[in-house]
């Protein structure tokens, strides 16, 4: 189990494209530096029992279901992984608080037969093309922020998240905002809202 703290905004495409640039070592960001970039394609198959988002959050509340159940398909320079995730989430002042467990799988097909006879139903799927980084600023030397620019469904965002659980959280809320100023964006822009909720799904 682990603690993610992440936010999202969107991007138009010249930002896109620039920031792309930045991550690549093209142009060059004072106070930051990135890790190798790594490009992923990630294809998500979500479960649940209930057939409305509405029954969904009640069940989500009433502790009868996970906020998340996912199947997660990853490819990277030919090299194909599975994983089964399952994810509890919170939201304060937009940030996310996620607590998850995820396991690798050999093989998905499988769980996915499993959940059809649970009577688990595929409810959303996205996919998304992810550039990757792991990075760190001088807006807080300790914490190590992991940055994907990402295009889901056809929405260009960059996700930025960080997973230290020895760091305190207000702490690193405050990093993640200082870091989305450094990067040349406003915090305000950020998106709280699901994936499903964004795409429309």
């Amino acid at each position: 189990m682990g603690r993610e703290i992440e936010l999202k905004i969107p991007l138009q495409p010249l930002e896109y494209e620039e920031l792309l640039c930045v991550i690549q070592g093209q142009k060059k960001l004072d106070g930051v530096s990135f890790g190798k970039v790594e490009h992923f394609l990630k294809s998500d198959t979500y479960f649940s029992r209930y057939e409305t988002e509405e029954e969904r959050r009640l069940a989500v509340k009433q502790d009868k279901e996970p906020k998340v159940i996912r199947i997660r398909t990853e490819q990277s320079d030919g090299d194909k992984k599975s994983y089964f995730c399952l994810k509890f989430k919170t939201i304060q002042n937009g940030v996310e608080f996620n607590s998850e467990n995820e396991t690798l799988i050999q093989d998905e097909q499988p769980l996915e037969l499993f959940m059809k006879y649970a009577d688990y139903k595929k409810y959303f799927e996205k996919n998304k093309d992810s550039y990757a980084v792991y990075c760190k600023s001088d807006v807080d030397s300790e914490v190590e922020f992991h940055l994907e620019l990402v295009i889901v469904n056809g929405h260009k965002y960059v996700e930025i998240e960080v997973t230290q659980s020895q760091l305190e959280s207000d702490r690193i809320s405050r990093a993640l905002e200082a870091f989305v100023v450094q990067l040349g964006f406003d915090p305000a822009k950020k998106d709280s809202r699901s994936w499903m909720e964004i795409i429309g799904g």
